[in-house]
């Protein structure tokens, strides 16, 4: 039964509307992305696509405020998309990132060089794919995998192709994340 993702959506959208409470759940995920800008060596001359953003989009944040790239940050949920960019205009990011409503899985709004999908995000299979299509070569993808006490929740990652790096996160819904290089 996957009941983490859900409550989670959940979470993200009642904690949008107090910045307070969106702060702090942002606060654990700074290492995590600060890690994933390391292993795909992120730059401000990276097209950043975040794929699964929800309603706090913590990893967009991020990796605009660290790395100065341009951002873009999609999600299907129209109520997330919504509260997302609220998130964007309270950080005075509106100008170097852009929250889309779509679903990845279906087609890919923008060009870009760099995408990570959050835990969140599904079908894996089908967003990897869609994304080694859209990125031009060179392109990468970090995806996070679940840990195992989480796994049964999420869907497993693709064996195929070869992860090209991976970094370990301390977190209890993901442990590693992981990049596929075109």
């Amino acid at each position: 039964m996957v009941i983490i993702q859900p409550v989670i959506a959940y979470w993200e959208k009642l904690s949008s509307r107090i910045p307070f409470l969106a702060n702090m759940y942002s606060y654990y995920y700074r290492q995590v992305v600060q890690n994933e800008i390391e292993l795909a060596e992120i730059s401000e001359n990276d097209v950043v696509l975040n794929v699964g953003c929800g309603a706090i989009p913590f990893t967009a944040i991020h990796v605009a405020k660290k790395t100065k790239a341009k951002v873009y940050a999609i999600d299907k949920d129209r109520e997330a998309v919504e509260r997302a960019r609220v998130c964007f205009e309270q950080r005075g990011l509106s100008g170097c990132a852009q929250v889309i409503e779509c679903d990845g899985a279906k087609y890919i709004p923008v060009n870009f060089t760099v995408a990570i999908v959050a835990l969140q995000a599904e079908p894996k299979t089908v967003l990897l794919e869609n994304l080694l299509k859209a990125v031009a070569p060179g392109g990468r993808l970090i995806f996070r995998k679940p840990s195992k006490s989480v796994e049964n929740h999420y869907e497993n990652l693709p064996t195929s192709p070869a992860f090209a790096g991976a970094v370990r996160q301390k977190m209890k819904t993901f442990d590693s994340s992981v990049l596929y290089v075109k």
